[in-house]
């Protein structure tokens, strides 16, 4: 199908806290092309949660730029929905009720309605949408805010880990429906992750980072069809070399620094 997504052009980018001398991030340059599904990988730390932060808007870089579809990215837009760890949904209102906030606050849920209906059917909450958000599971609450995060129609849907505190049956089950969701309708996926088989089952492109400054050190290609199948000894083939590039990286860095330190 023709990606409905945006494409993202992160250049030059680079930026230190306040009160901090040291680089969060360093030089960061990545072309991801609209309707492309792309893991950020890396240890904790290394500044790929405050790469996400910028390209939502929610944080400016220090130096470069972040770029959707040639606009300079300077504030949150509802054309790219950011899921977080947490599904930060409203305790006191209904699945629905949460699910519909984004159309709500935009003003068009009248005439959406049932797009609300239809996004809740597919994410498996038929059944609970007249129920109290402080029912559901918390694998259930991540689906309402997905939901919520569909809803809106964004062109790019931005994943900070939001699956790392549930349970593995229901985390791999997650990753399987967002991946395919999103392959689907043609929507750029951008995921921070530190879960190498995570990355392999829900992106096209891996994209590797290094840490202390957070750096672009290497890219993999994923080419399996969605949903993916974790039995396949091509996926875990895929995951080993993911896991020994990252090991190669790590110990090149440790080399570097202590190099420079010597």
């Amino acid at each position: 199908m023709t990606a409905k997504g945006s494409n993202v052009w992160i250049s030059e980018l680079s930026h230190t806290f306040k009160k901090q001398t040291k680089p969060t991030l360093k030089n960061i340059n990545l072309t991801i092309p609209k309707g492309q599904l792309t893991a950020l990988i890396g240890r904790s730390g290394c500044g790929k949660s405050t790469l996400l932060q910028m390209i939502a808007g929610l944080l400016i870089p220090s130096d470069g730029a972040v770029r959707i579809n040639a606009h300079t990215v300077t504030k949150p837009s509802a054309k790219w929905n950011m899921m977080f760890q947490k599904p930060s949904l409203y305790p006191w209102m209904t699945v629905r009720e949460n699910a519909a906030l984004g159309l709500v606050f935009s003003g068009t849920y009248n005439d959406k309605k049932d797009r609300v209906e239809e996004l809740l059917d597919m994410v498996g909450l038929a059944e609970h949408k007249d129920k109290n958000v402080q029912q559901l599971s918390g694998g259930q609450q991540q689906r309402v805010a997905l939901a919520r995060s569909l809803a809106t129609e964004p062109e790019i849907l931005l994943l900070d880990e939001p699956f790392s505190a549930l349970d593995a049956f229901t985390r791999s089950q997650l990753q399987n429906e967002v991946s395919e969701i999103c392959h689907n309708q043609g929507i750029t996926m951008i995921l921070v992750t530190h879960d190498i088989e995570e990355a392999v089952a829900m992106a096209d492109n891996v994209v590797i980072m290094s840490q202390n400054p957070g750096e672009i050190v290497g890219e993999m290609e994923v080419k399996l069809d969605y949903p993916r199948d974790r039995s396949l000894e091509e996926f875990n083939t895929l995951k080993e070399n993911l896991f020994n590039e990252f090991e190669k990286i790590d110990l090149a860095k440790q080399r570097s620094v202590a190099e420079s330190n010597a």
